[in-house]
């Protein structure tokens, strides 16, 4: 069959989408095991020792089906959060769990509210169901407009989606600003909160959206989480969604039977319980974090204050000229939205980083 063939046989949603955002899907002619990896926001200081033995101990028994029901991880997800596991609803990382609402909660001609630039898995799901996406512009500090949004609210939206922090440009809102907003929001708006990288966070005023969400329960909250980032699980694919019972049944419903596999069950149940190396994974995000935002403010690069492990900022050359020879030095790093982002890894690569970033804008500047 050809081209054309094939896609007479898609549904209309595949066939009208438009061409996706997400910068992981555009990136297979880079071979990345060529390259230090500081660009996709990935935890280099590894899953937790015991994560690693939940593993070790569950893969001599993967001949059998995962526990459907996965008591074990639910009940450690709950118990880390002050819940119970009605709770609870987990996947194969947090974009499945997004997958999840936009089938549970969007028909064509529903609105998705949102600002950009943030992730924009949630807009491919949204566009997979004939939802409408409304792009609020971010403020100048590059944080989401609130009060924009709930103004921009209409009885078409259906849901609003905050990334707090927000990837890319690692900006936060604080719980105050954030629980005026859940409070003000209509109640039949559901509300997202992807919480992907708070864990990474020092300041006092970051904090989840959980607990507003146990002292609203008139409000349709949920909050994404994930292990692929603080957890540093990104390859072991496990999410998941806390919102009130009611929700969190039909969420249920939307997910595969058997999707997150019986090692990776494991593996979570054990990570989430191991707060020393969650210790040693937020000491060593926050030090390497520190050191990039200095060096690169000391070169001239506009830098925006992060609570995430990576740091987005503008070098004042072209983004993309950046990312690519960067990869020639042997590091990758992406660039989106006019400006380019780094991850947190060792202390000897952020150096090593920094001293490459100094050449490639000389350079540039040099032939401008």
């Amino acid at each position: 069959m050809n081209t054309t063939e094939v896609k007479s046989l898609l549904c209309k949603a595949l066939r009208e989408k438009p061409e996706t955002l997400r910068a992981s899907r555009k990136m297979g002619n880079i071979d990345f095991a060529k390259l230090r990896h500081m660009g996709l926001n990935e935890n280099v200081f590894g899953m937790s020792p015991k994560a690693l033995e939940a593993i070790s101990e569950a893969s001599p028994v993967s001949n059998l089906y995962a526990d459907w029901t996965q008591k074990d991880l639910k009940e450690a997800i709950a118990e880390n959060f002050g819940l119970t596991t009605e709770y609870v609803t987990t996947g194969c990382g947090s974009s499945a769990m997004i997958d999840a609402m936009g089938t549970a909660f969007l028909d064509p001609g529903d609105e998705l509210m949102l600002c950009m630039p943030t992730f924009p898995a949630i807009i491919d799901t949204a566009q997979m169901h004939g939802a409408t996406v409304k792009i609020i512009q971010m403020k100048d500090d590059l944080k989401f407009d609130l009060a924009k949004m709930l103004l921009e609210i209409t009885e078409k939206t259906k849901m609003v989606y905050i990334c707090n922090p927000n990837n890319p440009t690692g900006t936060y809102i604080g719980i105050d600003e954030l629980r005026k907003f859940a409070e003000s929001c209509p109640d039949d708006v559901i509300q997202v909160y992807d919480e992907a990288y708070i864990e990474f966070s020092d300041a006092p005023d970051c904090q989840s959206i959980v607990e507003c969400m146990k002292e609203l329960p008139e409000k349709p909250i949920i909050a994404l989480k994930t292990f692929s980032k603080f957890y540093g699980m990104a390859g072991v694919r496990v999410g998941y969604a806390l919102a009130q019972p009611e929700i969190s049944t039909w969420l249920a419903k939307c997910g595969t039977q058997f999707g997150v596999s019986k090692t990776s069950q494991a593996a979570a149940a054990a990570a989430i319980k191991d707060k020393e190396h969650g210790a040693y994974v937020h000491e060593q995000v926050v030090r390497g974090r520190d050191y990039l935002a200095k060096e690169m403010k000391a070169l001239g690069c506009d830098v925006y204050d992060s609570q995430t492990n990576f740091i987005f900022f503008n070098a004042h050359v072209d983004p993309v000229e950046v990312q690519y020879r960067m990869m020639e030095k042997g590091i990758f790093i992406s660039a989106q939205a006019g400006m380019n982002r780094v991850s947190v890894s060792y202390m000897e690569d952020c150096e090593r980083f920094i001293m490459y970033l100094a050449e490639i804008m000389h350079a540039l500047k040099a032939t401008a």
